[in-house]
């Protein structure tokens, strides 16, 4: 029955694809790509990373038909929750194409990055090194102060072909390399790297004068910017087409977060990370600020952390998502941040009652989940989503102690609707037309992104305002009942898969 039902889905979400055998054209090796120049977005779909979209990745797919694996769910960025014939069109798309290879980035500490991709191995200001690989085939330094010029730990990591990029006062102070200048691209063996103007726009310890630069990357298909000590200058907006952007976050000689992500508005990378905190200044509380407001997904690195270009297009905002997916006991598991639930009044597992996977059966009378603090919907933009079945008006969805009711069906209509709004006599709430009470599965979310409200019902948008911020809260979450646990609010029926971003993110 499984080989039967594997051919199905393979014959009709596939032409050319019948039971389990590919139907080829006469002549062709199935053996070879089609493609002479691999498709970077084949990339999310090579799921074993072996660069080639085939029948290994399609049953990395198959194991978890119908559940909600998120290393497999590639309906948009963040996933959809269920992996099913949305996902397998995707893969489908790229069939039997190559995948490039993947770029590799390693955050050092400070302002210090490796970058890896086929035979190159790329360092940027590498400085405070505890290791002595040797493996460099290039080093950039973006200028000469001491935190970012560092010949001891070049040294360390000098390979035996490496080639060494910087501004003139940097080559000269090495005594050799490459000099660059703003605006100028230079080959290395395949991989152009052009220099990106750096300075301080409102300080004065890195002047205009100086030529100093940042560094675009290019390895493939995929662009790394490295910004180096600066602030958010006219050269900076101006940059396009960027996977990822290390940018400085710590103050002082530099961009501070909320500079830093500021300007992710004009360069819109895929990716932001913040880097120059935690050793000259700069706190990880500033590294978490950035992230918070970045206007794009954005991931606070540890030392030593590397992260591969399969995953820079998987939402690193995704916050906390309880799956609901347990057989027994009363601990509501989330397994991305570890805001992991606790029951109360003993609602009922349903290991295979979900929409995706199991779901929660809430009585209506006094169950809920109660969860510790996530985030402070004042704080920055954010996402909330969850599948329920069931409800009835006045029921709510999702609350936060100390705080508003996020989502709720409305108490005479039962419409989604949203109390999360701003203080004060502009504040209103956002009441949708969609009914979510009809004895249905609905997916219903809100996003708010600094400035828009947008509630959506099955992934389609049915209710937009804007306000200027939102209350200020730091309590837990309930799911399943109001801020303050009230008879009346407790949510009779089901509630699957609930998820939060920092970002305002579609569905």
């Amino acid at each position: 029955m499984t080989r039967f039902y594997v051919s199905v889905i393979l014959s009709l979400a596939m032409p050319g694809v019948v039971g389990s055998h590919a139907v080829w054209a006469a002549g062709a090796d199935p053996n070879v790509s089609a493609l002479v120049n691999p498709d970077p977005n084949a990339a999310a779909v090579d799921f074993n990373s072996d660069q080639r979209v085939d029948f290994r990745d399609f049953s990395s797919l198959a194991q978890y038909w119908r559940g909600s694996e998120t290393s497999v769910d590639v309906s948009g960025p963040q996933g959809d929750g269920t992996i099913d014939f949305r996902d397998l069109s995707i893969l489908c798309r790229y069939w039997l194409q190559e995948a490039p290879a993947p770029v590799y980035i390693t955050w050092l500490g400070h302002a210090s990055v490796r970058m890896a991709w086929e035979d190159a191995v790329i360092y940027v200001d590498p400085q405070r090194l505890s290791g002595t690989p040797h493996d460099a085939t290039l080093v950039l330094v973006t200028h000469s102060h001491g935190d970012h010029y560092a010949p001891a730990d070049i040294a360390k990591v000098r390979g035996p072909q490496m080639q060494f990029i910087g501004p003139a006062d940097v080559v000269q102070a090495y005594g050799s390399g490459q000099t660059i200048a703003p605006g100028q691209t230079i080959d290395v063996d395949g991989v152009p790297v052009t220099a990106v103007a750096m300075y301080n726009i409102t300080k004065t310890n890195h002047p205009k004068s100086r030529n100093w630069v940042g560094f675009i990357v290019a390895l493939g298909s995929r662009r790394i910017y490295v910004a180096g000590d600066t602030d958010l200058t006219p050269e900076m907006k101006a940059l396009t087409n960027i996977d990822v952007a290390f940018l400085p976050a710590g103050g002082t000689y530099t961009m501070d977060a909320a500079e830093a992500a500021e300007a992710t508005k004009y360069i819109k990378p895929t990716l932001a990370i913040p880097y120059h905190w935690g050793q000259v200044v700069g706190t990880r509380a500033d590294a978490e600020r950035f992230a918070k407001l970045a206007a794009c997904p954005a991931k606070v690195m540890t030392i030593g952390e590397t992260l591969s270009s399969r995953d820079w297009n998987r939402d690193s905002s995704f916050v906390a998502h309880w799956k609901l997916d347990e057989a027994q006991g009363d601990v509501a598991s989330d397994s991305v941040g570890g805001y992991h639930g606790t029951l109360v009044g003993g609602p009922l597992w349903q290991p295979a009652g979900g929409q995706v996977s199991g779901a929660l059966l809430l009585d209506g009378s006094d169950d809920a989940i109660s969860t510790p603090f996530v985030l402070n919907p004042s704080e920055g933009s954010f996402s909330v989503f969850a599948w329920v079945h069931g409800g009835a008006p006045g029921e709510v969805i999702v609350s936060q102690v100390g705080g508003a009711n996020w989502l709720v069906a409305e108490g005479s209509t039962g419409a989604l609707l949203t109390q999360l709004r701003e203080g004060g006599r502009k504040g209103r709430d956002l009441l949708s037309p969609a009914v979510i009470v009809d004895g249905e599965w609905h997916r219903v979310g809100l996003t708010w992104d600094g400035s828009n409200r947008v509630l959506y019902v099955d992934n389609v948008e049915v209710a937009r305002d804007t306000q200027a911020g939102l209350v200020a809260a730091a309590g837990g979450l309930n799911i399943g009942a109001d801020t303050t646990l009230q008879p009346g609010t407790f949510w009779s029926g089901l509630i699957d898969d609930v998820r939060i971003y920092s970002q305002a993110v579609k569905p």
